[in-house]
């Protein structure tokens, strides 16, 4: 019996080891390659289990048939196929969507999972992705809601402008309410490695607490603060090459001028003098009198180089205890410019160029188990240097500049000139002087937390000082330049010497000295009351009540022209808020804000804006639960609220009537010079019952998550109607006799849209993981009153029903392609001579001629409607790769003014054109036909000139290397990463000649490329 019993066990035995066939061990690691501990690992379809240790490691008895499952807490639960003979490395992902993960929302913080109002954020390492010296060029396409449009890339003034949900309002302010860590300031110079996130909040749930000021919506940037832990240092070292990403091609002499024999031939004027052998002339360099008497200067490429550099390093430190907790980070940028022949300059640089330099400290004290504090401190400094003249004219001038007219410089090196002619750019650039620009911003804040359970449980009190300083000192160091006109008797003449110079503009040889300075100041004071408790368990109740003010003093000049603008612009109100919270599956939210603000006559400064919301978690309801187990999050929310806009437009203190003292007319007696003094009239008419915008919004929102949240999306439909807009009235006839109608709040908008957000992000049993990540975001806007004339005979006219920034313009209905054409249509002979390829246009009014009454509406808007952002990347122990896609849809720009039309002034002519305007043969060209002077009839605002901005770009490209911790370790370090990264890389879009976004009149700093490369080091 004994034996049978033991043959009995060895056969269990050996049948146990048969289908286990060995072990399967491994480690468990988190996103950052840090050991998970207490991980479970299971193997599937048993009871068979252990947990990691502390070093993340496990062994466990499988088979190769067999699938492990290895979870824990806060991560993706992963399903891997069981390897024996070999380690396994498995990486858990934090659930994507983490319901108890906290996100910044109006003067506080919020689970996500009980948030009721639209809020998008994005985090430190996106906005460290993309190599920008201004820190609003990261957010593009990245923020559902939010549309951005970068019209420079000068070195310290390349900032995007940002719009959220698009435009509401046609006179006012339409930016949004930008606070850095609570209190209003810029944030574009803030470096990247600071921030903590950005958020921008869209709807009045979420925007009702900053009152009369978040109507336009808010962005919340909140900077870095300690954690508990050991101190760590991180040390990130870049340097990058930055590149225009379009530049304007413009045809060289013998082109341009081969066109201009055309166009002169076209309008019937003598052109004799450009015979093929003048126009060669200007391409031969077989002598040397050719460079200077037959010019052939490509202005662009002369005096912009195809790179330039751009460097950063930072240096952060932060760690903490129970006692106190710190981050300290210390910044420095330096990008330079694009200009040419720099270097040769010895007396005084014209290059264009920005060093910045950042300090940041936060620290949080815990004093005793009641009291907190904090101290946050930042600097931002910038010395800027820049040519005498602004970019903006710098490149009109280059875009515009004949190449046939002046050489770089004549042969003794003196700058050229001609009598009534623009000047030469090369010396406009190198010889009129520079001018260096310092900057200095100081941000402090101080401030307390007081608990107070002895009163009662979840009561605390709050208060914050903030003081803010920015100053300015700009140095002009300008000089006139001596221009001379080369001139040589026989172009033969292989002795330039011999030729002579006519001094056309008399220059000086020393810099002059002129010097600008100012500072504004800003002091920012709240108190705070904070109630948070939840009772049995299932109930929730906050509450907040505030008081805020602040009190500005912008930088203004001297004189009493400036006295208005001079006196300090105040607000102060209180703020509320409470929720409730039923079993993590109903939560409700009141907000408020009862704000005031100087600009307003007494008795109507204050308002009150309020706003409710709810949401309904419906995935934790225990039905839901059973029958839908791979929805993980199903949540419903809604909001409705009234939010104000202060910054209405026009003067201050539009209640006041104003007067002017200099009328012609009547006067009053003489001064002691006999001069007389002059009359008096009322000037601007006050309006004492003048007020800010107020929006009423609504938004329905779900969010949803599927699969343990590998799979998110959220999607928000939104309405807003805008009340109170500043405008003139427009019906009141002039036989009234009032010269000077004051502007009233008559004005009102809707604007309606939606916004979609999806994400995957999975892990893979290899230990990497991937995500594919999308977004886009609709916004529309229309005029609903604005007290103008009915136009009855020219409703096209009206531009109440249009959008906002809808243009007016004549519809161009493309060209005149004969006589008969032009002799059957409407006559345009207002505009001149009308020839076969001139622009034909809409007779809108129907009286048979073409003039101002035709001009109309044309339903196209200059800012763009859609924007969309796509993004996916992978990433493992060692390598990782992210790459976004960047959209705006809708938008159109005018591509009009010299540096487009050709011959329309002393102007160069764009590539572009080339082969490319009409003719009997190209009847359907891109340009009208050529005219040797400005034409009146195409050169005018019209449709043919307002352009599609639509475009599609490769915005950003990361990849990344990162050593082995125990290759790192071995030189003292905690981790070391490689990486390069790129911004801007290739764009898709119908311009082709321009960068898509920029301004109207295309004289602008190009937009930059830049290719990137750093290393990141811990410590």
């Amino acid at each position: 019996m004994k034996n049978l019993l033991i043959l009995f066990c060895c056969l269990v035995i050996s049948s146990q080891t048969f289908g286990q066939n060995g072990n399967v061990s491994g480690q468990v690691l988190a996103i950052d390659k840090s050991p998970i501990v207490g991980a479970t690992v299971q193997v599937k379809g048993t009871t068979r289990g252990t947990t990691s240790d502390v070093n993340g490691k496990f062994s466990i008895g499988a088979s190769e048939r067999d699938s492990l499952v290895v979870s824990f807490i806060g991560f993706v639960t992963q399903h891997v196929k069981a390897t024996t003979g070999r380690q396994v490395t498995i990486t858990l992902l934090e659930q994507n969507n983490d319901l108890n993960e906290f996100v910044v929302v109006g003067y506080g913080t919020q689970k996500k999972l009980t948030v009721t109002g639209a809020i998008s954020s994005v985090g430190t390492k996106e906005l460290t992705q993309s190599p920008v010296a201004n820190l609003s060029n990261a957010l593009a396409g990245r923020l559902p809601g939010l549309t951005t449009l970068q019209n420079s890339g000068e070195p310290g003034y390349d900032g995007a402008q940002l719009w959220i949900r698009g435009m509401a309002t046609f006179s006012g302010s339409q930016n949004p309410l930008i606070l850095v860590d609570g209190v209003e300031r810029s944030f574009g110079s803030i470096d990247a490695n600071e921030v903590a996130s950005v958020t921008i909040l869209k709807d009045a749930s979420s925007t009702a607490v900053y009152g009369v000021r978040g109507a336009n919506g808010v962005v919340l940037v909140t900077t870095r603060r300690g954690v508990d832990g050991k101190t760590s240092i991180s040390v990130t070292m870049q340097h990058g090459v930055q590149a225009p990403t379009r530049l304007p091609e413009y045809l060289d002499s013998y082109d341009a001028l081969s066109l201009y024999r055309t166009a002169l031939i076209n309008d019937n004027k003598n052109a004799t003098l450009y015979t093929d052998e003048y126009l060669g002339k200007f391409r031969d360099r077989s002598k040397p009198s050719y460079e200077y008497l037959y010019p052939n200067v490509n202005w662009m490429k002369e005096m912009i180089r195809p790179s330039s550099t751009m460097s950063q390093a930072n240096i952060n430190i932060s760690g903490g205890n129970t006692t106190v907790k710190h981050f300290v980070s210390l910044s420095y940028l330096r990008q330079n410019g694009l200009y040419n022949h720099a270097n040769e300059i010895s007396e005084y640089d014209i290059q264009a160029r920005s060093n910045r330099y950042n300090f940041r400290s936060n620290i949080d004290l815990n004093i005793n188990r009641y009291l907190d504090m904090e101290l946050n401190l930042g600097s931002i400094v910038r010395d800027n240097n820049f040519p005498s003249i602004g970019a903006g004219e710098i490149f009109g001038n280059l875009q515009a500049m004949q190449p046939w007219l002046y050489p770089v410089t004549n042969p003794d090196g003196s700058i050229s000139g001609l009598d009534s002619k623009a000047f030469n750019p090369y010396g406009r650039i190198t010889q009129q002087g520079y001018q260096r620009n310092f900057e200095n911003t100081l941000q402090a804040t101080t401030g307390f937390t007081l608990k107070l359970p002895f009163i009662t449980e979840g009561l605390s009190v709050k208060g914050r000082l903030s003081f803010d300083a920015y100053s300015f000192r700009n140095v002009a160091r300008k000089k006139n330049m001596w221009t001379y006109q080369y001139s040589l008797a026989d172009e033969e003449e292989m002795d330039l010497s011999k030729g002579t110079y006519r001094r056309i503009m008399e220059g000086t040889n020393t810099l002059g000295y002129e010097v600008s300075a100012n500072s504004n100041r800003r002091t920012w004071m709240e108190f705070y009351v904070n109630y948070d408790r939840t009772f049995g368990k299932k109930h929730n109740v906050t509450g907040m009540l505030l008081y805020n003010q602040q009190s500005f003093f912008d930088a203004i000049g001297g004189g009493p022209a400036n006295a208005i603008a001079g006196l300090p612009f105040k607000y102060n109100g209180y703020v509320g808020r409470a929720t409730y919270a039923y079993d993590d599956r109903y939560f409700g939210e009141i907000n408020f804000g009862y704000n005031g603000s100087e600009n307003f006559p007494a008795g109507r400064r204050y308002d009150f804006f309020p706003s409710a919301s709810a949401s309904w978690v419906l995935s934790n309801e225990s039905f839901f639960k059973t029958s839908v187990p791979f929805v993980s999050l199903m949540k419903f929310r809604g909001s409705v609220g009234a939010v104000g806009n202060d910054k209405i437009g026009q003067r201050r203190f539009l209640y006041q009537s104003t007067w002017s003292q200099s009328v012609d007319g009547y006067t009053f007696g003489r001064d002691y010079n006999g001069v007389r003094y002059p009359g008096a009239a009322e000037d601007l008419l006050g309006a004492t019952n003048v007020t800010w915008e107020k929006a009423l919004k609504y938004n329905f929102g779900i969010d949803a998550g599927f699969f343990n949240d590998e799979l998110t999306f959220s999607g928000d439909v939104f309405y807003e109607r805008r009340k109170n807009i500043l405008a003139q009235p427009g019906t009141i006839p002039g036989t009234t006799g009032i010269t000077s109608l004051p502007f009233l709040n008559l004005g009102e908008v809707e604007n309606k849209g939606f916004e979609l957000e999806a994400q995957l992000r999975k892990g893979l049993g290899t230990g990497g993981s991937y995500f594919v990540k999308g977004n886009v975001s609709f916004a529309r806007n229309k005029i609903i009153q604005m007290d103008e004339p009915s136009y009855a005979d020219r409703p096209y006219a009206r531009r109440t029903g249009r959008s906002i920034n809808e243009q007016l313009s004549h519809i161009a209905l493309g060209y005149f392609q004969s006589q008969e054409d032009i002799d059957s249509s409407p006559s345009q002979s207002q505009f001149g001579t009308i020839i076969p390829g001139d622009i034909k246009y809409q007779d809108m009014n129907g009286d048979n001629v073409i003039n101002d009454l035709d001009v109309a509406y044309n339903g196209k808007v200059t800012l763009p409607t859609t924007m969309a952002g796509f993004s996916f990347g992978y990433n493992n122990k060692l390598f990782d790769v992210s790459v976004l896609l960047q959209g705006a849809f809708g938008g159109s720009v005018w591509l009009t003014g010299d540096v487009v039309w050709p011959f329309s002034g002393d102007v160069g002519v764009m590539e572009d054109v080339k082969d490319n305007y009409w003719t009997p043969e190209n009847p359907s060209a891109k340009y009208p036909r050529l005219s040797s002077a400005n034409n009146v009839n195409n050169n005018r605002a019209s449709t043919h000139w307002l352009v599609s901005r639509d475009y599609v770009r490769l915005k950003n490209v990361e990849m990344g290397f990162t050593l082995p911790k125990t290759v790192a370790a071995k030189v003292g370090l905690k981790n070391v990463r490689l990486f390069v990264n790129a911004i801007n890389l290739i764009t898709w879009d119908k311009i082709k000649v321009f960068d898509p976004e920029i301004p109207d009149n295309s004289r602008n700093y190009p937009q930059q490329r830049v290719f990137n490369s750093g290393l990141t080091i811990g410590l």
